[in-house]
C-alpha cells in the first residue's frame, strides 16, 4: 500500500525543491503542491491550459482531489489569493496547527510542527524524528572510530588539533563528576533535581517542533526519571542548563579545557594588578557563564544541524546513555551551505547533511570523552536516554574561527540573548593584555604562552575586530577604545 506521506508524483518524503504539501479531501494521501501537473490546476479566474504558476502557500489551496477517488487529479485554487474567510480546516485526526517561535539554535523561523500538521507542509509521527534514519544512514557512511587519543596526549598537541576526538583515558584529564550514594554511584537526574531544588527552572525543547518551554527540575524528573518511554507524550531534551554557580554539583572541567580557555587567561586580569582570582573580582564582573552545561535527552531526542555559539569549543562528557554525533568541518563550502540552509524558511524540510563534505561521525558511550574543536557544524540523535556534562570555550587557537562565527551569527540575525556573552568584552580584554604586556607596562604578567602565541597574524585579527563600529568596549587602562585600537596597530608597524 503506497505510504500517505510518500508524494505519488515524486515517491520522496522531503523534498528541498517542493516544500508545500497538499492533502486530499476525500483521503490522508498527500502530494507536494509542484508535483501535480500545472494543468490539473485550477483558478477560477484562468482558463486550465493558461496555467503557469503554482500557488505560493495552503491558504491559496481551495481544495485537492487525488487520482485514488477521483477520474482526474484536481487542484482548486481562490481566485488571486485568500478568499474573504480563511480556509476551512479538519478538526478530526488530520487537525492542523500553526506557531511562530524561535528554533532551538536561535533563528527566527516558522516551525514545522511533525505532530499535527502546520498549514499542509509535512506530517510525521508523533515519536519519531522526520530526519532519524537519514541521520542513521549519513552517520554509518561517515563514521569515524580512530580519532581516539589519550588526555596527555591531547593537552600537548591542543594547538594542532582540528579533528573532533574521542579521549581513551578520560579519568587522566581531570574531568570530575560526583559519585553518588545510589545507582552504583553515577550521577542521575534525580540526583540533579535534589540538588539544584524541584522548583529550579530549565528549559525544555521539543524536538519535533524545536519550541522550547518553561519547565521546572521537579516536572522535568517525573517525566524523565519516571515516565515509561512508551508513555511520554512527546520527545523532550534539555540543552541549555547551564550550572557553572552550582558548587554543590561538584563538577570539574577537563585539565586542557582550563588551560586553553581564553576567558580563563584574562578575565579577572585588571592591568596594573596582573592576573586575580579572587570571588571579589567575580562578583564584581562576572565571567560568562558557558562553561558547565548539564544536557538531559530521551530516546530518539534529536538535535538539528547548528554551531555552537562565536564557533565556541566543546568537551563532552557522557554520564549515562548514549549518544551519535555527525559532524563536518567549517571548510568554505561546508559554511556556504550551512549559510544559505539557515535563511531558508523551512530548514526542516531536507537534512543538511546530505549536502555537506568531509564528514565526521562518532558513537559515545557512558563514560566517553568527546572533545570537538572550532566551527564544527554538527547534528546529535540520543539512541538511549541520556545525561552529559559538557561545556564551551574560546581558545588563542581559534581567534579566525570566531571571529568568522560571530559574522554568520549576524548574517543569520542570531538573536544576542542567544550569542556569546560578553564576547566583545572577552576580546577587548585579551587586546589589552597583549598591548601592555609587550609593552612590558605590567610586567608581562603570568601567561607567557598567550604572549608568545600573540603573532602578528593574530593581532591583526583583532585589529580588524576592535575597528568595527559596532564592537562595544570600554578600555580598563586607555582613554578609549580608538587608544587601545592605535596601541595594537603599533605592534605590527
Amino acid at each position: 500500500m503506497q505510504d500517505s506521506n510518500i508524494c505519488t508524483h515524486c515517491q520522496l518524503k522531503e523534498n528541498p525543491n517542493a516544500l508545500l504539501w497538499v492533502k486530499c479531501d476525500s483521503c490522508p494521501q498527500w502530494v507536494h503542491v509542484k508535483c501535480v501537473p500545472l494543468k490539473r490546476i485550477h483558478y477560477p479566474d484562468i482558463p486550465s491550459p493558461s496555467v503557469f504558476s503554482y500557488p505560493k502557500s495552503s491558504q491559496e489551496i481551495k481544495s485537492y482531489r487525488c487520482v485514488n477517488h477521483y477520474e482526474e487529479e484536481f487542484l482548486a485554487v481562490f481566485p488571486r489569493g485568500l478568499p474573504n474567510g480563511k480556509r476551512q480546516r479538519d478538526h478530526g485526526e488530520y487537525e492542523e496547527s500553526s506557531h511562530i517561535s524561535k528554533r532551538y539554535n536561535f533563528r527566527k523561523n516558522k516551525d514545522i510542527d511533525y505532530i499535527a500538521l502546520n498549514e499542509g507542509e509535512a506530517r510525521r509521527e508523533k515519536m519519531n524524528h522526520p530526519h532519524k534514519e537519514t541521520f542513521l544512514t549519513c552517520f554509518e557512511k561517515w563514521e569515524n572510530k580512530s580519532n581516539i587519543i589519550s588526555a596527555a596526549e591531547f593537552a600537548a598537541t591542543f594547538n594542532d588539533i582540528r579533528e573532533p576526538y574521542k579521549i581513551s583515558d578520560p579519568w587522566s584529564s581531570g574531568v570530575q563528576v560526583p559519585k553518588m550514594d545510589t545507582n552504583n554511584g553515577v550521577l542521575t537526574v534525580n540526583d540533579i533535581m535534589e540538588i539544584m531544588g524541584e522548583d529550579y527552572h530549565v528549559d525544555v525543547m521539543d524536538v519535533q517542533t524545536q519550541m522550547n518551554e518553561n519547565w521546572t527540575l521537579g516536572s522535568w524528573n517525573r517525566y524523565f526519571t519516571h515516565t515509561e518511554p512508551g508513555k511520554r507524550d512527546r520527545i523532550r531534551n534539555v540543552i541549555s542548563l547551564e550550572v557553572s554557580n552550582i558548587k554543590a554539583l561538584e563538577l570539574e572541567r577537563p585539565a586542557a579545557v582550563k588551560q586553553n580557555d581564553l576567558v580563563d587567561q584574562i578575565w579577572n586580569w585588571n592591568g596594573h594588578l596582573g592576573q586575580v582570582n579572587d570571588e571579589e573580582a567575580e562578583e564584581d564582573n562576572p565571567r560568562p557563564k558557558v562553561t558547565k552545561y548539564i544536557l538531559m535527552s530521551v530516546k530518539d531526542a534529536y538535535t538539528d544541524f547548528h554551531l555552537d555559539f562565536a564557533g565556541t569549543s566543546v568537551y563532552y562528557n557522557v554520564i549515562s546513555g548514549q549518544k551519535k554525533f555527525l559532524l563536518f568541518p567549517p571548510t568554505q563550502s561546508n559554511v556556504d551551505k550551512y549559510i544559505e540552509w539557515s535563511l531558508k524558511e523551512y530548514q526542516n524540510s531536507f537534512f543538511l547533511g546530505d549536502i555537506l563534505e568531509d564528514g565526521f561521525a562518532m558513537e559515545l558511550n557512558a563514560g566517553d570523552l568527546f572533545m570537538i574543536p572550532s566551527g564544527y557544524i554538527h547534528a546529535v540523535y540520543t539512541p538511549a536516554d541520556s545525561l552529559v556534562f559538557g561545556g564551551n570555550f574560546l581558545t588563542f587557537r581559534d581567534l579566525e574561527t570566531h571571529f568568522r562565527i560571530v559574522e554568520i551569527e549576524k548574517l543569520t540575525k542570531v538573536p544576542k540573548r542567544f550569542t556569546f556573552p560578553k564576547f566583545d568584552q572577552v576580546i577587548g580584554k585579551l587586546c589589552e593584555y597583549i598591548v601592555l604586556s609587550k609593552n612590558k607596562e605590567t610586567g608581562g604578567g603570568s601567561h607567557t604562552d598567550l604572549i608568545a602565541e600573540a603573532t602578528n597574524s593574530k593581532i591583526e585579527l583583532l585589529y580588524g575586530y576592535l575597528i568595527k563600529p559596532e564592537v562595544k568596549y570600554k578600555p580598563l587602562n586607555f582613554a578609549s577604545r580608538k587608544h587601545l585600537v592605535k596601541a595594537l596597530a603599533d605592534l605590527v608597524l
